[in-house]
């Protein structure tokens, strides 16, 4: 599950929300995005696109960096209605509950835009759901997530055995909140 070495744009969130519509993935709350582009018209020309059509194909795969652990790529090859490809970082540490909200609800919108925007104040600007497949990659990021959980509780006193199922049990009550329905 290592990252592909090739040359794609790799992208940042600016900022998260969450998202919900009871005429979409029935209801699921599903993460929104918000990625700044640098300014990648063709990025935002695609976004803008996706508004105009039902559907686009794209392929999509996760990573995880080949030198840095620590970080998440999201990566997309968009053939229709443009053919485009590009990354999302994610930092495991601290984005661990949206890539599990994107493998749990199976989706996810993006969008572009600025720090400091808020999801809330651009509900009409363009954005593309995606539809997030299991891509064989839910095992793996178990592993990731337990072990990460696992260590921030082993941080805060507990013991092995402690932090073992503390971490099990936070898993279980985040999941809950990804099988919510509207």
């Amino acid at each position: 599950m290592k990252l592909q070495r090739d040359n794609i744009p790799i992208y940042s969130i600016v900022e998260e929300g969450l998202m919900s519509s009871e005429k979409i993935a029935e209801g699921r709350l599903i993460p929104s995005l918000v990625i700044n582009v640098n300014g990648n018209i063709e990025i935002e020309e695609l976004i803008k696109l996706h508004d105009n059509i039902t559907a686009g194909d794209v392929t999509m795969t996760w990573g995880q960096g080949f030198f840095n652990r620590n970080r998440f790529v999201f990566k997309m090859a968009f053939s229709k209605p443009m053919e485009i490809e590009f990354g999302i970082e994610f930092k495991i540490e601290s984005d661990y509950s949206l890539i599990d909200g994107m493998i749990e609800s199976k989706g996810v919108y993006i969008q572009t835009g600025e720090k400091g925007d808020k999801i809330s104040t651009k509900l009409d600007d363009a954005k593309i759901l995606i539809e997030v497949p299991d891509m064989g990659i839910k095992t793996k990021w178990n592993d990731i997530l337990l072990a990460l959980i696992k260590k921030k509780f082993r941080k805060q006193g507990l013991s092995k055995r402690e932090s073992i199922n503390a971490a099990k049990e936070h898993i279980i009550e985040m999941r809950k909140f990804w099988k919510m329905r509207r």
